[in-house]
């Protein structure tokens, strides 16, 4: 049958342009000859008509608009239950439901410059989700993570449900015990990977606590931080407190990878500096930028565009990359901490006295806590400089940095005592306040470890102390340190011990390190059977070990490979070694004359002093699922063993 042609003039109407107009997406309109169209004509081509092509594409077209209209009548049915639910206590739950049912795909994308919704900690939050152990089961409501991004993550999409499964565990579970976020108890994962995307991924893959999955999805938040903060050159507080969080939340550091948390560490600095909040820019500063830049430089930061929560977001910020710097400082090296400056000072007091968020004056006493320790730190720089400087270390050299370092432990008492009683995971928090104090008396003791003996018939130094008197209170201060870190350790439920940050598992690893050579240390004035009366070895990493066994089984973590089955292997190897060396030590004990000649020199000089805990450079090549580590470390007379 001969095709019909529209009059000269007029166009074709759909599915009855020539072949050449068809595939050149270009207008057919037919010639007044009408055995062409003036297109092929002018091109002296043959007009061949494209019937049979166009009818199989109409009946697409057809089958499309029929999918079409299903869609979108799913959507007007969603959009009424929507409606009828809206302001009912159960509307979230029946809108995932009904996703879940429809199948309906989120689509979503970044909103720039959409300032975030101001984000609060709710600890009272009672009822425990279940950890994100297993992204994979995938439904077909998803939140599409790749949109935001030039690369998407390895792992695939997570369900809706799934997401807002991890944002409550991590809000209820994880932040409390490091408060620097203010996430609102109403704000959803949708919201939040709209206003916060790199934060929103960085929750993800810390609450995913399978370690191989976990470093699947690390991978793929670290090719977003490297396109955005290196190939786009951005500096924004979503990429800083995405980073953070993850620094925070690290397993990294447990598994042969210090390098890349020191990295890491050192970026989010870099991104503090950039966005100007260690501290304000010089005018000078500004007017150069301004002239090399041609623009005007910082005027993204208008402060009369910022509100009250935007400004709070920004000042827990910068606290949080401090206390996160001075841990990964102290427990990783490599790095230096960020610098306290006055700014930061005033922060801190904004901070303590917002009454309106109760997790605040938490986060501000870690932040106190961190920043005593970090005062200690620096009197010890100040004593190696001192040292480097005279030929001799004496005690009298000593003294000053002891009684500042009295100074801090009497400040640090003050601040355990103002501690509210009402905070939720106190006990975590006095923890800390624990391990601060060891720290400060083991640092007290490297200063005056090259003091004699102690010899009560021996001349007083210019203080008014005995030098080999404080070394020995400083021994012993470290002795109840542990003690009240490890009566705290065990108060936590399994449950409570999956939301702990990193810099915790370093506090323990380091505790049952110092209590190994406060047991078998050589001092004329040291008694080591006092020690094991007062805390047992191992009977100490008994308790840890069947702890963080039931961590899995009580915490509903489906998984074989979390950190906890790994520091429970690395405490068993621990045990092994110390029950053999404990009981190596007492029979030279109960010998005094064999002491000297038959413990082996390496040995004997190992156990004879106590290392800075800031000196344990082990840790920067820990990792717990290497074999060989364990080897190299249980057999080699390394600072750890």
């Amino acid at each position: 049958m001969e095709r019909v042609r529209p009059a000269a003039g007029y166009s074709s109407t759909y599915g009855q342009a020539c072949m050449h107009c068809y595939k050149a997406k270009c207008r057919c309109v037919p010639s007044p000859r009408a055995d062409s169209c003036e297109r092929c004509h002018r091109l002296r081509k043959e007009c061949l008509p494209s019937d049979s092509a166009r009818r199989r594409n109409a009946h697409r077209s057809e089958e499309s608009d029929t999918r079409i209209a299903q869609l979108e009548g799913r959507i007007e049915i969603m959009l009424s239950a929507m409606q009828s639910m809206a302001g009912s206590s159960g509307s979230s739950a029946e809108i995932l439901r009904l996703l879940d049912e429809e199948r309906i795909p989120l689509s979503t994308s970044r909103i720039n410059d959409t300032p975030a919704t101001s984000i609060s900690t709710n600890p009272s939050i009672s009822r425990v989700p279940k950890p994100a152990t297993d992204p994979s089961p995938m439904v077909q409501a998803r939140i599409d993570l790749s949109s935001p991004f030039p690369y998407s993550p390895s792992p695939p999409e997570p369900s809706l449900r799934h997401a807002e499964e991890c944002l409550e565990f991590f809000r209820s579970q994880m932040l409390p015990y490091f408060p620097f976020i203010n996430l609102i108890p109403d704000i959803t994962a949708w919201q939040l990977h709209q206003n916060r995307p790199f934060l929103f991924q960085a929750i993800l893959t810390v609450t995913t606590f399978s370690t191989q999955k976990r470093l699947a999805r690390s991978e793929g938040l670290k090719r977003i931080l490297f396109t955005s903060a290196l190939l786009e050159v951005q500096s924004n507080i979503d990429l800083l407190l995405g980073l953070l969080t993850y620094l925070a939340w690290s397993t990294d550091a447990f598994l042969g990878r210090a390098d890349l948390v020191s990295r890491l560490m050192m970026l989010a600095i870099s991104l503090v500096y950039d966005m100007r909040l260690f501290k304000p820019l010089r005018l000078d500063t500004i007017l150069m930028m301004t002239i090399t830049q041609g623009q005007d430089y910082g005027g993204d930061q208008n402060p009369s565009d910022e509100t009250v929560a935007d400004f709070m977001e920004r000042q827990r910020a910068v606290l949080a990359c401090f206390v996160l710097s001075s841990n990964i400082s102290s427990h990783l090296g490599r790095i230096d901490a960020l610098r306290w400056t006055p700014q930061m000072e005033e922060a801190l007091r904004i901070i303590e006295t917002n009454t309106a968020c109760l997790p605040d004056k938490a986060f501000a006493f870690q932040v106190r806590l961190q920043l005593l320790k970090q005062k200690a730190a620096h009197i010890r720089e100040q004593n190696e400089i001192d040292r480097s400087r005279t030929s001799t270390a004496s005690a009298t050299t000593s003294m000053p940095g002891l009684l500042y370092l009295k100074t801090l432990r009497e400040q640090l008492h003050g601040l355990i005592s103002s501690f509210p009683p009402d905070i939720v995971q106190r006990g975590a928090f006095i923890t800390h306040a624990h391990y601060v104090e060891l720290y400060i008396n083991q640092l007290a003791y490297s200063i005056s470890c090259d003091s004699p003996p102690l010899n009560l018939s021996g001349p007083r130094s210019d203080g008014g102390h005995l030098p080999g008197f404080e070394r020995l209170k400083c021994l012993w201060g470290s002795v109840e340190s542990i003690k009240s870190w490890l009566d705290n350790f065990h108060k936590f439920s399994p449950s409570d011990l999956v939301g702990l940050p990193f810099h915790f598992w370093s506090q323990m690893i380091l505790c049952v390190t110092i209590l190994k050579y406060l047991s078998v240390l050589e001092d004329p004035a040291w008694n080591r059977q006092d020690v094991r009366n007062t805390v047992d070895l191992v009977a100490a990493i008994d308790l840890m070990i069947q702890k963080l066994d039931r961590v899995g089984i009580e915490s509903s973590l489906q998984c074989d490979d979390s950190l906890f089955k790994l520091l429970s292997k690395l405490l068993s190897k621990c045990r092994v070694w110390a029950e053999a060396r404990l009981s190596r030590a007492s029979q030279m004990q109960d010998v005094e004359a064999g002491v000297n000649q038959g413990a082996d020199p390496g040995e004997t000089s190992q156990s004879s002093s106590i290392p800075d805990i800031d000196q344990m450079m082990w840790m920067q090549s820990m990792d717990l699922e290497n074999d060989q580590w364990f080897e190299e470390a249980l057999n080699l007379p390394s600072p750890f063993f």
